[in-house]
C-alpha cells in the first residue's frame, strides 16, 4: 500500500458527513486554520468539495475502511453533524472503537436525540435548535449577557 496525503494528518479533524448544518463547521476550521478531512458517502459532494481544495474522502463514515483511510487513529477530533441522527449514531460507534480517545462531538438535529448520541460515544452533543431558541428568547426578552455571546459568534463570522 502506498503512502497517500492522509496517512501523513495528524492532530486533524474529521468531519463525518456534509450538509448544510457542516458547512458553517468547515467554514470556521478554514478560518482557524485546522487541517480536516470530509468524509461523505455523496460522490457528487465530494467532487464539489474537491473543487474548494477541501481534503475530501467518498465513503460511508459509518464504516470501518473510510475511517481508516482518514487516519481516525492520529486525529484530535471527530465531528458528527449530518442531518440525520441515527447516521450519527452509527458514524460515532464506528468512530469510538477504532479510535476509543479521540473526541467526538456531535450535533443533534432532533433534540430527542442528544441523550442517545451521548450515549452511541459522543463525548459532547450539540442541539442547534435549542440553542438557536434559547438564544433568540433571550434576546428578544433583552438579556445583555446572552446577547454579547450572541454577538461575538456572529463578529467571528465576519
Amino acid at each position: 500500500m502506498t503512502e497517500t496525503h492522509y496517512d501523513l494528518l495528524e492532530h486533524h479533524v474529521l468531519v463525518l458527513g456534509y450538509g448544510d448544518l457542516t458547512e458553517p463547521l468547515v467554514e470556521e476550521l478554514q478560518n482557524k486554520g485546522v487541517e480536516f478531512v470530509v468524509l461523505t458517502p455523496a460522490s457528487d459532494t465530494a467532487a464539489a468539495l474537491r473543487q474548494r481544495n477541501i481534503d475530501v474522502l467518498t465513503g460511508d463514515p459509518s464504516d470501518e475502511t473510510p475511517l481508516h483511510d482518514a487516519g481516525i487513529e492520529s486525529a484530535r477530533a471527530v465531528i458528527a453533524a449530518t442531518e440525520e441522527d441515527a447516521e450519527d449514531a452509527f458514524s460515532i460507534l464506528t468512530a469510538r472503537e477504532l479510535a476509543p480517545d479521540v473526541r467526538i462531538v456531535a450535533a443533534a438535529t432532533h433534540r430527542d436525540n442528544v441523550e442517545k448520541l451521548r450515549r452511541a460515544g459522543a463525548d459532547m452533543v450539540v442541539s442547534p435548535a435549542v440553542i438557536g431558541g434559547r438564544l433568540l428568547v433571550r434576546s428578544a426578552l433583552g438579556s445583555e449577557d446572552v446577547e454579547s455571546v450572541a454577538d461575538a459568534i456572529m463578529d467571528e463570522e465576519s
